[in-house]
């Protein structure tokens, strides 16, 4: 049996990162602060979620950190007192910024982004009824998504149904059935926007028990693309993907800027959405005829599995000749063209992900090889994919900022 030797520096600088989520974009952030650690030879020590409130000053007498990283994005946002933090740098990361000190230093998701992108991906199919669904805990970024939604529809002389943000509900089973009730009066075809990717996928779930047709007469769409909830949803839930990866980097960034110069005053930063991950809960446009309808559908789904067009055209009926022309038809575009278009719109968001292993990008998209899709990535841009990404890191500028491209 091998023996698993953990070697321990006493000498190396260590930062306390506490969080209170366990979800993908937790995971994500947790990426990039790892990520910048190791320029830096910095230990992290993650302090895990407890039942009660941690013992903030405890832990930090106990590992003398140089600062700390506080991720307060989960249901318990507020968990933390930032008092105990005052004597040490220390970054927050999606904390509420009503309820922080006036010298607290945060990385916040923007107020912009989220909401325009799917505003937009519903407008272009053509809905003219829409809705945004809030959970109870009314978080901050919640009600940004919301104003922004809502104010890229008002633009269009479009409203908005609300549901979640006023109504108060004595248990989890009541506010399931007023949101039950919520969807099924609401004027159809309806598209919506849920705050995140859990309670999207908790509306889908409630669509198919009304039966309620997705995307047709409902089209959802979800933020943080939680790939484990989003692919396994029933229809797969269309996602704006943000990015957390940046996030967690750009915290670190920071919290060495204040380790270096204690007297520096808060640094406040926020990122954004990095793209729309389309999948099944969303239409794929207005005025598309049936057959080829179905076949985009098909594409949009599983174009990044390693579908050819002849797996397209297989489903619908008629000969595969037949297909193409109806496809092309409608779209002005090739099968395989369409297919290429959704598998390289997934590399370029992944891309933008620093961590993201140029192989592991291949596989995620549909190629069977790391070597097939520089080639073809090459031959479609005209750079290489290292350097596609360094421009795109480039243009993110010194803050770190996220480009809402």
């Amino acid at each position: 049996m091998r023996r698993r030797i953990l070697l321990y520096y006493p000498d190396m600088e260590t930062v306390l990162l506490f969080h209170t989520s366990h979800r993908q974009a937790w995971l994500n952030e947790q990426d990039g602060a790892f990520r910048f650690a190791g320029t830096r030879g910095w230990r992290l020590q993650v302090v895990e979620p407890s039942n009660g409130r941690p013992c903030v000053r405890e832990l930090i007498d106990l590992w003398k950190p140089i600062g700390c990283l506080v991720e307060c994005s989960g249901e318990k946002s507020d968990f933390f007192d930032p008092a105990d933090f005052a004597n040490i740098p220390t970054v927050f990361l999606g904390r509420d910024p009503r309820t922080l000190p006036a010298w607290a230093s945060y990385v916040n998701p923007s107020r912009n982004g989220p909401g325009a992108r799917a505003a937009m991906e519903l407008l272009k199919a053509d809905f003219k009824s829409f809705a945004f669904i809030a959970s109870s805990g009314n978080h901050f970024w919640s009600r940004d998504r919301e104003a922004e939604f809502r104010s890229i529809l008002h633009l269009h002389g479009l409203d908005c149904a609300v549901f979640g943000r006023k109504e108060t509900f004595r248990s989890e089973k009541t506010r399931g059935k007023a949101c039950a009730a919520f969807l099924k009066a609401l004027p159809k075809p309806c598209g919506v926007m849920a705050e995140n990717d859990y309670l999207a996928a908790y509306v889908l779930d409630l669509a198919r028990r009304l039966r309620i047709a997705v995307p047709s007469r409902l089209a959802v769409i979800g933020v943080d693309d939680d790939t484990s909830l989003c692919e396994n949803a029933h229809p797969a839930l269309s996602s704006v993907y943000l990015d957390f990866e940046q996030a967690g980097y750009r915290a670190c960034e920071i919290l060495s800027l204040l380790v270096a110069d204690p007297s520096a005053g808060p640094v406040r930063e926020t990122y954004g959405a990095l793209g729309l991950i389309r999948r099944s809960s969303t239409p794929v446009g207005s005025g598309v005829p049936p057959r080829a309808a179905k076949m985009l559908a098909y594409v949009r789904g599983h174009a990044c599995e390693g579908i050819t067009a002849a797996d397209v055209a297989a489903q619908i009926a008629g000969s595969r000749r037949l297909a193409e022309l109806d496809f092309l038809r409608a779209t002005g575009t090739t099968i395989k063209e369409e297919i290429n278009r959704v598998r390289f719109e997934r590399v370029e968001i992944l891309l933008r992900v620093p961590s993201q292993r140029l192989g592991a990008i291949a596989h995620q998209c549909g190629w069977e090889t790391e070597n097939a899709l520089r080639a073809a990535f090459r031959k479609r841009y005209g750079v290489s994919m290292r350097d596609w990404r360094r421009r795109q890191s480039a243009g993110r500028g010194q803050k770190g900022q996220s480009p809402l491209t």
